[in-house]
């Protein structure tokens, strides 16, 4: 099973470890309102070709500049 590697909230995609992207299509705060990308702790990515849609928790991925 493939898992999320990376993020990128301004093209609004993951990058699954299996080099697959999927589009972010929704964000949510921490109270579970829908939020703009800048305020958001939460977000849902998908579906694969399986269907599966992923559920973020966006605290556990850190800020990297551009390299």
């Amino acid at each position: 099973m493939a898992t999320i590697e990376a993020l990128n909230r301004s093209l609004r995609i993951i990058l699954l470890d299996d080099g697959k992207t999927y589009p972010i299509t929704n964000w949510f705060d921490n109270h579970g309102n829908d939020c703009d990308p800048d305020e958001a702790e939460f977000a849902v990515a998908g579906p694969d070709a399986n269907g599966k849609w992923y559920t973020i928790e966006l605290g556990a991925y850190s800020h990297l500049g551009v390299h």
